[in-house]
């Protein structure tokens, strides 16, 4: 993943599913304890709407891309597999 120009932000975690999954690599899916916390707990958010939302658009553009760049060597991988 250090190779990767992107992905330093709120869009880490779905773009490197897409990517470890377009390398062939199995997703597993485990539950994860998570706590919102009040902001009189303490609580902060760190989501900043207009640049994580243009961040998130990017993202699903350069994925949408290079989905359909690989697309003939994915669908070559699920014939294989089928077999």
């Amino acid at each position: 993943m250090h190779k990767q120009r992107w992905m330093r932000r709120f869009d880490f975690d779905p773009e490197a599913a897409v990517r470890m999954s377009w390398m062939g690599i199995r997703i597993i899916n485990l539950p994860a304890p998570v706590r919102y916390f009040e902001t009189s707990d303490g609580g902060i958010s760190h989501f900043h709407y207009l640049r994580d939302n243009i961040l998130l658009t990017w993202m699903h553009t350069r994925l949408f891309f290079g989905f359909i760049i690989r697309l003939p060597i994915l669908l070559a991988r699920r014939i294989q597999h089928q077999r």
